[in-house]
């Protein structure tokens, strides 16, 4: 399809008309100068501060002239300083950051350990090299054992303004992966669910379950048996709007359904056709038929895959359907 030209600023309904191939060469293109860019604006911080240029400018300081001079908001400039004088320290950072293998986030928690473990250039780059396409967890994770942070155990609970109660606590790895695996299941309960949300709803559902027992009637009583369904069962069908599957299908037993998690890892195993990435998601996970029961597909292991709730969607609109063959 041929691009669509423009001589000024870009209409955004220009893009409904470019083809999806076309629209992510664009948007890889855009990615790429973008990260270009924040490397030649992170040289350009160094330099200024070097110089104290900001000074001259009127500024007492170069977070001040970025913040009030230039107009960024304040955890952005903290972070484009930061990194940029972990660039003037370690130069090889630039093609990190060209590449997509760093970010401003990783760069500043780097140069933070820099500066109260006085860590040497050679030293710093190779943290970063364990750094490189780490999420922020991971990050953390990594430099935790790699400086050998101390561990915090304090556990803290302080009243806000507003009622609400602040809590600062420390998990055990076990624990954090019990909450973490609620959390995923709950995703069908809660799609943007906050760790607050999580611990609320499992706490009121255990109370729920222990004052009031088996024999409550009524919204409670519905609320704990649905979700301990869903932690039995951490799969649905999500149907469009007023709409009912055409075919009638045999349930899935709970015995497959484990089986089929643990094969999959607990993860969604949608990979992409081209690079062969696999999705990895542990969000609204739920069981999709790669055969529709439609089109004359079983209940057969071979058969059955899991999606998240995203790839189960885009499946079924791959197919031409409007619900999404989960049970």
């Amino acid at each position: 399809m041929t691009e669509p030209k423009h001589t000024g600023p870009l209409n955004p309904i220009e893009l409904t008309r470019v083809s999806n191939a076309e629209l992510i060469l664009r948007m890889e293109k855009l990615v790429r100068t973008e990260r270009k860019v924040t490397h030649l604006v992170l040289l350009h911080i160094a330099e200024i501060e070097s110089r104290k240029i900001y000074a001259d400018l009127g500024f007492d300081g170069m977070y001040s002239y970025l913040t009030k001079g230039l107009g960024y908001s304040e955890g952005s400039a903290y972070r484009r300083l930061q990194s940029s004088r972990l660039l003037k320290q370690v130069p090889e950072v630039a093609k990190k950051i060209e590449d997509g293998r760093l970010n401003l986030t990783q760069l500043t928690e780097v140069q933070k350990c820099v500066k109260e473990n006085t860590l040497s250039s050679e030293e710093t780059l190779k943290v970063l090299e364990k750094l490189e396409n780490k999420n922020s967890f991971e990050t953390q994770k990594t430099l935790t054992f790699e400086l050998n942070l101390p561990v915090q155990t304090t556990e803290k609970i302080k009243p806000q303004a507003d009622e609400s109660i602040r809590m600062e606590l420390t998990l055990t790895k076990e624990q954090f992966d019990d909450l973490e695996q609620a959390k995923s299941l709950l995703s069908h309960i809660y799609p943007d669910g906050s760790w607050s949300d999580i611990i609320a709803k499992l706490a009121k559902e255990f109370n729920q379950q222990k004052l009031l027992g088996h024999s409550e009637i009524g919204e409670n009583s519905k609320k704990v048996s649905t979700l301990a369904s869903l932690l039995e069962n951490p799969t649905q069908c999500v149907l469009a709007a007023g709409e009912k599957p055409s075919v009638k299908r045999k349930s899935i037993s709970l015995g497959i359904r484990r089986q089929l998690l643990r094969k999959a890892g607990n993860c969604c195993e949608f990979k992409d056709p081209k690079n062969g990435k696999r999705c990895g998601s542990k969000y609204q996970l739920q069981i999709d038929h790669i055969q529709p029961v439609a089109f004359g597909g079983g209940n057969d292991l071979e058969n059955l895959r899991v999606l998240c709730r995203t790839h189960n969607l885009q499946a079924a609109r791959n197919r031409g359907l409007n619900y999404e063959f989960s049970s």
